[in-house]
């Protein structure tokens, strides 16, 4: 059994109201827990979702892709959206079904491309890869065998975490000399300076607790 890590993109979006979903600063999109393709061709989704849960009801009410969803109170949770995608991504997620692989979640926003894992046999795997729609922009991430016990530390970073450091270190922030600052980050990416210091902050501490939580002993 093996998995390979693609990161994809689409120029149509991926699901009914992700723009205003990702265009909306009061709301973090952290993971999308699951989804299931339907024979009519709609898509059902589980996203988990921070932030102000009633723009996020906003964004979906009365929404011309989205056929029904559920929005829970409070500011964290699982919110149930089930609507119409774009071709290119139905498509995608069918592939699943015909070539008898799994997209294994949970899938994470990186910028605007989404992350997602398959897991099935080797040659399967390249053939789904081969058969990806080609309005799709599709890089490999990483390929080989399938270690389900095995979670990147990426995957306990939310999204803007992910954002941050992948500025970061494309700018040099942890060469030795630094090539770049907070500030300079900050600017990029077009939030305060107090912003890129706080993620900075968690983004460190869960990568090194998760490094000295997950060490062998000896």
């Amino acid at each position: 059994m093996h998995s390979i890590t693609l990161r994809v993109s689409v120029e149509d979006d991926f699901h009914p109201a992700n723009r205003l979903l990702a265009e909306d600063p009061s709301i973090s999109r952290e993971r999308i827990r699951s989804v299931t393709t339907l024979d009519d061709g709609s898509i059902v989704l589980l996203y988990h979702l921070r932030g102000d849960l009633t723009r996020v009801r906003k964004h979906l009410t009365n929404h011309r892709g989205v056929i029904e969803s559920d929005v829970p109170d409070g500011t964290n949770g699982l919110v149930y959206i089930h609507g119409r995608p774009t071709v290119p991504i139905r498509e995608l997620f069918d592939l699943a079904r015909t070539h008898e692989v799994i997209f294994e979640p949970p899938f994470t926003h990186i910028g605007d491309a989404l992350e997602l894992r398959m897991v099935g046999e080797e040659r399967t795997l390249s053939q789904v890869a081969a058969a990806i729609p080609s309005e799709i922009d599709l890089t490999l991430v990483r390929k080989g065998p399938y270690r389900p016990e095995t979670r990147t530390l990426g995957s306990k970073l939310t999204s803007r975490q992910r954002e941050v450091l992948a500025v970061a270190v494309e700018r040099g922030y942890y060469e030795s000399p630094r090539e770049t600052t907070h500030e300079e980050i900050a600017a990029h990416l077009g939030v305060t300076t107090a912003t890129v210091s706080e993620h900075l902050r968690k983004i460190e501490r869960r990568v090194l607790s998760a490094l000295v939580n997950e060490a062998p002993t000896v």
